[in-house]
């Protein structure tokens, strides 16, 4: 149970939401053999965002007397992450993106949610956690701690660049955005997943969007050219601008907003700068309880760490290299943890897992081929985009790219073919 103590606090670790997508290629996870199944004690998962929740309501849907306890920096309350990057278009203040209080969910889960408390330290050995507002014993434990905004380094006024990562966040841009009471000029830092959804929601509100990346072309992690090329186009039909193959030097406040100035010498004008250059997982709590960390929280097969009864799911979760910040993997994930905690260790199977991108300007579906292949693709236009596979050198399907709703119709077909290739 939680029990205030006299424990001094330290620096406080702010468990993160989750993140804006689905999910990528699947892990060649090799499962090593889970360390606990039932031991006695709670559950206590770090974490309330799609991670943390989805765990406990599928811990509860098997097993209705365990004792399971939530533990948050932020209020508790359940939203859906992805709605952040299209809120404007679905209409929707930052109140209205809230699905449930932390109160509904510990009526309906029955379990306690501990909101406002930070967790501080995790005693492994003793296991308890140490939190602001006391210790809590744990039988079981989950980090679901999540990812945090990466921030760039900017000369000037740093603290313009807002990272939309949560509901707060959200609705402080809504709060800029509002004050204004007119149509924003805008510069969107980042030309990836996220950065394309928020141009297309802005945009399409009818604020004035500026994207600004370091990349040649938007979603280049996900896309052959030909898919930018449809992406950039879509969106510039918006009107959308880009600054591609650069990014920003400098941000001086000036009368009214702000003046960014870019690495190659040129300025843009903004009353609102959004920084969407990506996320970092928070593993300081799990590599200061001695888990072993790279860059995120690395598991195994079972999402079992190197310490005992410690699991991780979710945007800090590392497995084999790779980190997979989307929903499909964390779903896949949360289904076989949940068994694995209430007895019947379960390894988690990874299906082939579509990235879907909201710019329904040009919405897109891809699974991204193994980075380790050498692939070509073979690109079709369309009445209104591309689609595409990438085949390795034995002539087998292992990327897809889908760019605007001619190939979308399409989609279930491309995403069975790559699973049945992949498979073989």
């Amino acid at each position: 149970m939680l029990e205030i103590t006299d424990d001094a606090p330290a620096a406080a670790a702010p468990v993160a939401p989750m993140p804006l997508t689905d999910a990528v290629a699947a892990p060649a996870a090799t499962a090593a053999a889970p360390r606990s199944a039932t031991p006695a004690g709670p559950l206590v998962i770090i974490g309330s965002g799609h991670a943390g929740y989805g765990l406990a309501e599928a811990v509860r849907a098997r097993d209705p007397e365990r004792e399971i306890h939530v533990v948050t920096a932020d209020d508790g309350g359940l939203y859906a992450k992805p709605a952040l990057s299209n809120a404007f278009a679905l209409g929707k203040d930052a109140d209205a993106l809230l699905d449930e209080s932390a109160l509904a969910l510990e009526k309906r889960l029955d379990l306690r949610v501990h909101a406002f408390c930070p967790v501080e330290r995790i005693d492994a050995e003793a296991k308890r956690l140490h939190t602001r507002l006391g210790a809590l014993d744990y039988g079981q434990l989950v980090l679901a701690t999540g990812a945090s905004p990466i921030r760039i380094p900017v000369e000037g006024e740093a603290g313009a660049l807002l990272s939309v990562n949560d509901r707060g966040d959200y609705g402080e841009m809504r709060r800029r955005l509002d004050a204004l009471g007119r149509r924003a000029r805008v510069v969107i830092i980042g030309d990836g997943l996220i950065g394309c959804e928020f141009a297309n929601d802005l945009a399409q509100a009818g604020h004035r969007i500026e994207v600004v990346g370091l990349a040649e072309r938007p979603l280049p992690r996900l896309l052959p050219e030909a898919g930018s090329r449809v992406v950039r186009e879509a969106l510039a039909a918006l009107g959308v601008g880009w600054h591609l193959s650069r990014s920003v030097a400098s941000v001086a406040a000036e009368e009214g907003g702000y003046r960014l100035t870019l690495t190659d010498g040129s300025r843009l004008e903004a009353d609102l700068v959004v920084s969407a250059v990506g996320l970092t997982p928070n593993v300081e709590l799990a590599r200061a309880a001695g888990v072993d960390c790279g860059r995120g929280i690395r598991v195994d097969g079972y999402l079992a760490t190197s310490l005992p009864d410690v699991y991780a799911l979710g945007d800090a979760v590392e497995i084999d290299g790779q980190l997979l910040p989307y929903l499909a993997p964390i779903n896949a994930g949360l289904r076989a943890l949940s068994a694995t905690l209430t007895g019947t260790p379960t390894a988690v199977s990874y299906p082939v897992m579509p990235v879907m991108v909201k710019t329904p300007a040009a919405p897109v579906c891809a699974v991204v081929p193994p980075a380790e292949v050498a692939v070509t693709w073979h690109v079709t236009a369309t009445a209104d985009g591309i689609e595409a596979g990438a085949y390795d050198a034995g002539g087998r399907l292992l990327g897809v790219a889908l760019v605007g709703e001619a190939a979308m119709a399409r989609r279930s077909d491309w995403v069975k073919a790559c699973g049945h290739a992949q498979a073989a």
